[in-house]
């Protein structure tokens, strides 16, 4: 029994050794790509398929059509006038982030509440208390055009 145990170490030794081995044996430097006959091969293979798909919306209450139909407006208006894609640039590109400020949630007066976890980068996030992202930048301009103030709840 002990010399079938002592084998089984060996065997399963030898493979670790010979497996270790194999991983070692190339002469590239780590990291970049392989020379291969002067010419560079690629380590890294860019596919052109998206790997996901994600749409995001406002919730409007069904009850306020009216209020449906001015969200729209906005939209199609910050779509049309570039508005959206300067949003855009200034979390993906050479833009600035905006800093949004928060007006304390007082059900009182006719506010635009945007309730986040503000925890979602680029979407979404804090610095100190005042609120960043492409969504809060596109509220704080949703309430402008509804008349409205803009508050977060934190989530």
């Amino acid at each position: 029994m002990f010399r079938v145990k002592r084998l089984m170490v060996l065997i399963l030794v030898s493979l670790l050794i010979l497996t270790m081995a194999g991983c070692g044996s190339s002469n590239a430097p780590s990291g970049g790509a392989d020379k291969d006959g002067g010419k560079e091969v690629p380590k890294v293979k860019v596919i052109d398929i998206p790997l996901t798909q994600e749409e995001y919306a406002f919730g409007v209450d069904k009850n306020q059509p009216e209020l449906l139909e001015e969200v729209n407006k906005f939209v199609a208006k910050i779509k049309e006038d570039g508005t959206f894609d300067q949003i855009l640039n200034n979390y993906s590109g050479d833009g600035e982030p905006k800093a949004v400020t928060s007006a304390k949630l007082d059900n009182t007066k006719d506010q635009l509440v945007v309730a986040t976890n503000a925890a979602f980068e680029p979407f979404e996030y804090t610095k100190g208390d005042k609120y960043y992202g492409i969504d809060m930048e596109i509220a704080e301009l949703l309430a402008k055009h509804l008349g409205k103030e803009s508050a977060c709840a934190q989530a």
